[in-house]
């Protein structure tokens, strides 16, 4: 994605509608063609988790792409994909901010005598398991990422400035997970805990100028929160495709029981660290072309 100043996306080119009708006209559209690709998919391939996800990625990207070509009037790559520049860098910057995050997690609650970790015995089987569960969460990073930290978030950015789009995606991201179990045991966690990921995604888009390092960071922090660490990923879990498996004893106000670390104060520490490494990256020039 080219900028002008880091953090700043390109001036629009030929704007025809205003940005906030835009994003809503985008939200219609991405809702009604992931709707009917999960018809089209449960009609010829059955009822499959992995098909489902291609499914809503597919929806979320090909809308995105068109919307951004013929109602936006820019090039794709300004969404924040582009090959050109750095891509594989970010990405792998963001991989390992999200473990070192979720290591942090894992750390807190084990400090506090919380979260018990054990090793499940594992077959030849389970290996294949936990690389199509990373495979499944590196479509459900990229199904949520382009269209709220891409398409979105750049779009309110354009209308309202960087923090009030911010705030708004942000909540709009928490409120697209309080249709998973367990996410009303404590919804004002559950709602401060995605919203502040959220917040953490966008300042990377407005620092980077890019999605690589949300992607990395996102499929990361879900990927070593549930399949490694064994923790449930926003209520749900993974079973068999655990390297680790947890046994929780605390408060829920802290590892967000059933929900998962998401929803707990342990994330919300782990995440306030993570902001203060990302800055401290953006100051020493990691991110720099």
């Amino acid at each position: 994605m080219r900028r002008e100043k880091r953090g700043r996306m390109d001036a629009p080119v030929g704007v025809e509608l205003h940005p906030v009708l835009r994003s809503l006209l985008y939200l219609v559209c991405w809702w009604i063609a992931t709707a009917l690709l999960l018809e089209l998919a449960a009609r010829f391939a059955g009822p499959d988790l992995f098909v489902a996800v291609t499914c809503e990625c597919a929806s979320a990207v090909g809308v995105a792409l068109l919307f951004r070509r013929y109602i936006d009037h820019r090039p794709a790559g300004s969404l924040g994909f582009s090959f050109r520049v750095r891509w594989l860098r970010l990405f792998g910057i963001g991989v390992l901010l999200g473990i070192g995050m979720q290591t942090f997690v894992l750390i807190l609650e084990s400090a506090f005598g919380f979260a018990h970790s054990a090793t499940p015995r594992w077959q030849a089987g389970e290996i294949g398991s936990l690389a199509y569960v990373a495979a499944l969460l590196l479509l459900a990073a990229l199904a949520e990422e382009m269209p709220i930290r891409g398409y979105l978030f750049q779009n309110l950015m354009q209308a309202w400035g960087a923090w009030p789009a911010l705030v708004v995606t942000s909540l709009f991201f928490a409120a697209l997970h309080l249709f998973n179990p367990g996410a009303h045991a404590d919804i004002g966690m559950t709602i401060a805990g995605i919203a502040l990921a959220g917040a953490l995604f966008c300042a990377s888009v407005m620092l980077t100028g890019s999605l690589w390092l949300a992607l990395g960071c996102h499929f990361a922090w879900n990927l070593f929160e549930g399949p490694i660490f064994g923790f449930p990923v926003s209520g749900q879990s993974f079973g068999s495709a655990n390297v680790l498996t947890q046994t929780m004893t605390g408060p829920d106000w802290f590892t967000g029981g059933s929900f998962g670390p998401e929803a707990g104060a342990s994330s919300l520490i782990a995440l306030a660290a993570g902001a203060v490494v990302l800055y401290a990256l953006h100051r020493r020039g990691f991110f720099d072309a």
